[in-house]
């Protein structure tokens, strides 16, 4: 029974009750819009329950992004829909080009593993429902995300490795799939459940035993890369380049679902060369992932800024896009502020690399205006490594020929890449706030733009983006006493104020080094790897 909370729609759901089968495969367009539930049946005797929220208004061209979303145990279909999907979508300024999808998993009758919420028996009818919303609204496939929480999280980082072409990106909240997941490991479902899943083989009696949650992440498998072919992407390429981005959030003190599955999940990510941002939080719980600020605020915001600036990287540019960039790239320096902006507001819903290449043309404009609102696009878009290179050589221009107004705006656009965890970004920025012969006006803004990476590893992952430290402390041996001021007031953020060990950036070169020293002796502690024997703490 379908349950729509807009009475308009309650007409048009009326008008076809009589043949919704047709409108679910796509034969003809389903109109509803708003917030609304249903129950998706498919062959084989496959059925989900969802709660959906549409735009009231739809595009006419297919530029909507989607979003579906896995609720934790005990949740439903809606769990995950107002919070915090749509608050966040709200809060970005952008609910309105986002379709949700909440799904509903199965439950018992239809699972063999036993071991609760999103099993195997789900991955089917979860994917039925990304098809049936890609064929009846206008979605963008390119902007097609997954989240979950909890066991949800668990199935999108199970899920997605059968998947991997379809989605731009898989976020995970307080869980994630391991192999040693089982029914023998949890003693027997429904008597325990996974809150008895600890890494028990961590550490034993104190010592360090190297044993962790197992995985087996066989994602270099032929079809992945007979679909790159399909798309022309040839053999020779770095298959991880096509990869969605992985964002995982986990609590250090989650008694629920151990922080370490997350933390083992994302050292393999990273062992196989794959892209991903791990924010740990200090001291939260299982559910403080989702509760209290300002931490989960600043971390939820940037989840989804992330999800909104991220596009699929295997499936083309269509005729019409690829004609809009073509046309943008050779004409927009030439264009009327007001016919410039459509055209870097439609670069912006594209992104990626392409877009990039377009938009860093509007940089030849004789008008300020225009090249401002190119850059600025860059906040809430990926536009790729052309785009960063370009960044790069605005700010280290000695000649002077971009605007203060520019160059401030090319920094912190970096800093944000660099926060997204865009390698290319990241050397770059820190070669150039290290390059002595900057003005320091520059060398500021980008110690400015450093320190938004620094604020998030302060929360409990260091590890990580550890050379954001290391330039930090480098920095307070610098030639210009300000910029060495500067970088220690960072530095302390992330020591509660207390770790300011008797430095003076006013004190001469021998004078500091002590301080210097005892500043990288504590780099050492807080930026060892978080499986290692000096960092798990059980």
């Amino acid at each position: 029974m379908m349950i729509h909370k807009n009475y308009v729609q309650v007409l048009i759901f009326l008008f076809f009750l009589t043949d919704f089968s047709r409108a679910i495969y796509g034969k003809e367009p389903s109109l509803l819009t708003g917030t609304f539930s249903d129950t998706l049946t498919f062959n084989n005797d496959l059925s989900m329950k969802f709660t959906a929220r549409v735009p009231m208004k739809l595009p006419r061209g297919k530029i909507l992004g989607l979003i579906l979303v896995f609720h934790p145990h005990g949740g439903n279909e809606s769990s995950m829909i107002n919070w915090p999907t749509k608050t966040f979508l709200e809060r970005q300024k952008v609910l309105d080009e986002y379709v949700i999808i909440g799904l509903k998993s199965s439950g018992p009758q239809a699972y063999k593993e036993y071991l609760g919420d999103w099993e195997v028996a789900d991955h089917e009818p979860s994917y039925k429902v990304f098809q049936w919303a890609m064929k009846n609204y206008p979605i963008d496939p390119r902007r097609v995300h997954i989240m979950g929480w909890s066991r949800g999280g668990f199935m999108v980082t199970r899920f997605i490795w059968d998947n991997l072409k379809d989605f731009a990106s898989v976020t995970a909240y307080a869980g994630a799939y391991s192999s040693d997941w089982t029914k023998t490991s949890l003693g027997g479902y429904p008597k325990q459940d996974w809150v008895k899943l600890k890494w028990k083989d961590g550490v034993v009696n104190g010592e360090w035993t190297g044993k962790r949650f197992d995985y087996d992440m066989s994602f270099l498998d032929k079809s992945f890369r007979n679909h790159l072919l399909k798309y022309g992407i040839q053999n020779k390429i770095i298959i991880l380049d096509y990869f969605p981005e992985f964002y995982h959030v986990h609590g250090s003190s989650d008694y629920v679902i151990d922080v370490n599955l997350s933390r083992c999940y994302t050292d393999e990510l990273a062992s196989k060369g794959i892209s991903y941002i791990y924010r740990e939080l200090k001291d939260v719980n299982h559910a403080g992932v989702f509760q209290g600020e300002p931490v989960n605020m600043l971390v939820n915001d940037d989840v989804f800024s992330r999800i909104h600036a991220t596009r699929n990287k295997i499936i083309p540019l269509n005729k019409v896009e690829l004609g809009r960039l073509h046309f943008m790239k050779a004409n927009i320096s030439e264009m009327d502020l007001v016919k410039a902006q459509k055209y870097i507001k439609e670069a912006a819903r594209i992104g990626g690399p392409l877009a990039g290449e377009a938009l860093i043309k509007a940089f030849d404009s004789k008008n300020e205006k225009v090249r401002i609102a190119a850059l600025t696009s860059a906040y809430s878009t990926i536009y790729g490594a052309a785009f960063i290179e370009k960044l790069g050589e605005i700010i280290t221009d000695k000649d002077s020929v971009w605007s203060k107004d520019f160059r401030f705006n090319a920094c912190h656009v970096l800093g944000r890449y660099v926060k997204w965890r865009q390698f290319n970004a990241k050397e770059i920025l820190i070669n150039s706030v290290l390059d002595r012969s900057l003005s320091q006006y520059i060398r500021f803004q980008l110690i400015t733009a450093l320190s938004k990476t620094y604020e998030m590893m302060t929360l409990g992952n260091m590890y990580d983006d550890r050379e954001v430290v290391e330039t930090l402390i480098k920095l307070l041996d610098d030639s210009d006493q300000g910029v060495r001021g500067y970088a220690h007031m960072i530095l302390v953020k992330g020591t509660d104020g207390k770790g300011r060990f008797g430095y003076n950036a006013a004190a001469n070169s021998s004078q500091r080094q002590g301080a210097i020293k005892l500043w990288q002796d504590w780099a050492k502690k807080v930026t060892v790897p978080l499986l290692s024997k000096d960092s798990v703490k059980k």
